[in-house]
């Protein structure tokens, strides 16, 4: 087309940035790409940017942090990796970018990597501390299993468990031993597991595979369910030489599925056998230590203190009468000592008694008794003399003294009264006469002039 002969279409940043969007989107379903991961970087927002590249290109990538929760490892700088997400433009920028959904290490190597990565984290947490680890019941009567329902592992624990006990029930919680959801499906069968009540141990595991078959039992979200389990975990994955970060959070590690069930429950007849075993040493045990005490017992009772107790009484009881005897004669000779000591005491009392002293201290006594007696008397009469005076004044002060010269206290609702004002015909008044009261209804009012 010649620009000069037509009219050319032109378009906005915006619009030629669009439309390649639309094609790259449209062209493009989500991919799976292989590359090497560089210049990762994991702002405050918690979603990691990153470039995957190749030794000729690279490609801009961002990996939001809901997925980013749910990765099966944590990426680095230098991992080589197989990403799967959809291709987009960035408009702002006008940068081909992918959104991340999914990622996982390439390669045995990388796998590898992330399994010692995340062993090493949840050491660190303590998540495999052997203080931790519950112990395995001896007898268990209800087995639980967590396995595929089709591999031979789930049919080697049913047969073996019930070979060595008939009795031993076995109940099998059927789950994805590998591929998409195989470690949810793990993590939550165990979590089911713990809330039946007569269960008493579990079993977690499958037959041999390669690491990428046995991946499942290396994801966090099982090792964390088993460490929560409160019934004791037994992990029974793949072959001997195989380890699994399952293996290192359960109770026990048994190296492969038939070898849990025969860890987990003994053989019956062998324990039944072990204990008539214990039973008759036990009964050998008693009747050895009867027959000793039943001979002991025998020779004590023909010792001669069984037969004849005041045997064994006699120096006793000669001893006591010894010690009765002493006691005695030292009370004796106490007393009589304590006698002759009071006697001494009162001898020498008798002379230092000052008999003329005391008579002379007597009359002196006597004679002091008899002042204090007239003082007291003498105080007395000029008390009361000054009481009678004080009286009589007060007598003369007193309204009831006049009211003894024929005056009276009127009183009205209470109150004295001293002016005829107060008070008009009809009003019931109040007289105090010096002996009795006057109670008078007002017949006429004069005021005062």
């Amino acid at each position: 087309m010649d620009p000069e002969k037509t009219t050319p279409q032109i378009y906005s940043v915006s619009e030629i940035t669009g439309d390649v969007k639309s094609i790259l989107e449209s062209a493009f379903d989500s991919v799976w790409i292989e590359g090497e991961i560089s210049n990762l970087r994991i702002p405050g927002s918690q979603h990691a940017y990153f470039i995957l590249k190749d030794n000729r290109s690279q490609i801009r990538c961002v990996l939001f942090k809901g997925f980013r929760a749910g990765l099966k490892f944590q990426p680095e700088d230098g991992d080589q990796v197989l990403l799967f997400g959809r291709i987009t433009v960035y408009e702002s920028r006008g940068d081909y970018q992918v959104i991340v959904e999914r990622i996982e290490p390439k390669g045995l190597g990388a796998l590898q990597k992330a399994f010692e990565k995340l062993k090493a984290r949840l050491m660190q947490e303590g998540l495999f501390n052997e203080d931790k680890k519950k112990p395995i019941p001896q007898f268990p009567w209800k087995v639980g299993v967590v396995t595929s329902a089709t591999g031979a592992a789930v049919r080697d624990i049913i047969n073996i468990i019930h070979r060595r006990n008939p009795k031993v029930s076995v109940l099998v919680y059927p789950v994805k031993v590998q591929g998409e959801g195989a470690a949810e499906e793990i993590s939550e069968a165990i979590q089911q597991m713990n809330k039946i009540n007569d269960l008493d141990v579990l079993i977690v595991g499958r037959g041999g595979g390669s690491i990428e078959d046995l991946w499942a039992f290396n994801e966090e979200v099982v090792a964390r369910a088993i460490s929560e389990s409160t019934l004791p975990v037994v992990s029974a994955v793949g072959h001997e030489i195989d380890f699994t970060i399952a293996d290192f959070a359960a109770d026990l590690r048994a190296p492969t599925p038939s070898a849990a069930a025969e860890l987990v429950v003994p053989i019956l007849d062998e324990k039944l056998q072990k204990l008539s075993i214990l039973s008759e040493q036990l009964l050998l045990v008693l009747q050895n230590k009867v027959d000793k005490y039943s001979d002991l017992l025998k020779r004590f009772i023909e010792r001669r203190f069984f037969k004849d107790p005041m045997y064994i009484m006699q120096p006793q009881t000669q001893r006591l009468d010894d010690l009765n005897n002493r006691l005695f004669r030292g009370l004796e000779q106490w007393i009589l000592l304590q006698e002759q000591k009071l006697s001494g005491m009162i001898h020498q009392l008798v002379h230092l008694i000052p008999t003329k002293n005391i008579y002379q201290l007597k009359e002196k006594n006597t004679l002091l008794l008899h002042r204090l007696v007239q003082n007291v008397h003498s105080t007395i009469r000029l008390d009361r003399e000054r009481f009678d005076g004080i009286s009589k004044s007060l007598n003369a002060l007193s309204p009831l003294a006049i009211l003894d010269r024929g005056y009276s206290i009127t009183s009205f609702q209470g109150k004295s009264l001293t002016k005829s004002n107060r008070i008009k015909q009809g009003d019931s008044i109040n007289v105090r006469l010096a002996k009795g009261q006057l109670d008078c209804i007002v017949d006429k009012v004069i005021p005062s002039k």
